[in-house]
């Protein structure tokens, strides 16, 4: 399926309920784009592909929109179970908070409780399906045995994954998923913020920081203002830019910042390494959510044909399956992201790191287990156990 190069009116209602913060003339708009012929279903389904509810739910009820009572019901149901599940990962995220300070694990809290603290000011607004942190490497084990007697277990990679597969893996991966079952609660342990260490590969639990509170008498550590604008836009660009509330978190960030503090931090991302994305993010921040950006960063952005391109592609990518089915969902559209990668990074070394990172699949690990020493042929046997898999049925 392929997105329509004009956005729907439903999707167009969507993007407006995502400007924060709300004033008068944002809900004007909103109160305009809700005004005319709506698909109201789809709307929902938009909706809950992006996964804002909560600002969405906020900004209708705000502006008075007369949305079908089961629309409004839906939406409504949904932003108060994400408030009721954001406050319970709260607590379970300070208790964890003791745990590691008690263990001596410095730990940094990404995305999640601290970015809706610091975006919108409010726990519901967003929603966060884990609790991510982000460690030292040599601490994995360490916090992999805290979380054990926490009880969680890990789920991602596939548990028969053995340890000395995990160990060869760690070049190729940025993280563990774990998952309490008895809870509920994901956590995902991060030793690094992406896959290919030559992007962002600067930051580290050592980089600064800030303590953000989340309730009373609570605060957990999170990356500082310029490492956070790189990282938000660097991930958005990773994941393809197929959820909006990706792009919503950064449009908030940057509703109150002077054009100075704009150019600002798109400097300090780009000489991190994440100038594309960041390059990206405001354009489309200005395209949907109308963000102002200094006139001449705007026209250093506007006159980039990779800028541009990325724009494209961030738009293609939110509004493709006709606004309903996710990005990775659609034929292809996971391999399309891959080949969106190459124009975020520069060097051979970044390039040939996500071609590694694309052929190596943890799925063949348990087709032909290979001793550590030998986990180097995982990329060169892709494409043969992915032709035995088509044909017998069994392609991953």
């Amino acid at each position: 399926m392929r997105a329509s190069s004009t956005p729907s009116p439903e999707f167009l209602l969507v993007t407006a309920c995502c400007v924060w913060p709300l004033n008068e003339s944002r809900l004007q708009a909103i109160r305009e784009a809700a005004a005319g012929p709506l698909d109201w279903e789809r709307f929902v389904r938009i909706v809950s592909r992006h996964r804002v509810e909560g600002l969405v739910n906020k900004a209708m009820t705000r502006a008075e929109v007369a949305a079908p009572a089961s629309v409004s019901s839906e939406i409504h149901e949904t932003a108060s179970g994400n408030l009721r599940h954001n406050l319970e990962m709260a607590a379970e995220a300070a208790k964890l908070m003791r745990s590691f300070a008690n263990a001596e694990i410095e730990v940094l809290f990404l995305k999640g409780l601290t970015l809706a603290h610091l975006a919108f000011g409010n726990l519901g607004l967003r929603h966060s399906k884990d609790i991510d942190v982000l460690i030292a490497p040599e601490n994995i084990e360490a916090a992999s045995e805290l979380l054990k007697t926490a009880g969680y277990r890990r789920h991602k990679p596939d548990p028969r994954i053995n340890d000395a597969q995990i160990r060869s893996l760690m070049n190729l991966r940025k993280d563990l998923g774990y998952m309490n079952k008895t809870s509920g609660f994901e956590v995902e342990l991060h030793w690094r913020l992406f896959d290919n260490p030559h992007m962002l590969g600067g930051i580290s639990v050592a980089s600064a920081q800030r303590a953000v509170p989340i309730a009373a008498g609570m605060s957990l550590p999170t990356l500082g203002d310029d490492d956070l604008f790189a990282y938000l836009c660097a991930h958005g660009a990773n994941d393809g830019w197929f959820r909006l509330k990706w792009l919503a978190d950064i449009g908030a960030l940057l509703a109150n910042a002077s054009g100075s503090e704009v150019a600002r931090l798109y400097g300090a991302a780009k000489q991190k390494g994440a100038g594309p994305a960041a390059a990206q993010a405001l354009l489309l921040c200005r395209r949907l959510f109308n963000t102002e950006l200094p006139e001449s960063l705007s026209r250093r952005l506007q006159s980039s044909v990779r800028a541009r391109w990325l724009e494209r592609i961030g738009l293609w990518a939110m509004r493709t399956g006709d606004e309903v089915t996710a990005l990775p969902e659609v034929s292809f559209g996971g391999t399309r992201i891959f080949f969106s990668h190459f124009l975020f990074g520069r060097g051979w070394r970044y390039a040939m790191r996500e071609i590694r990172i694309f052929l190596t699949n943890t799925d063949d690990m348990l087709t032909v287990p290979l001793p550590a020493q030998l986990t180097f042929l995982y990329p060169l046997l892709r494409l043969p156990l992915w032709a035995v898999g088509r044909f017998t049925g069994r392609a991953h």
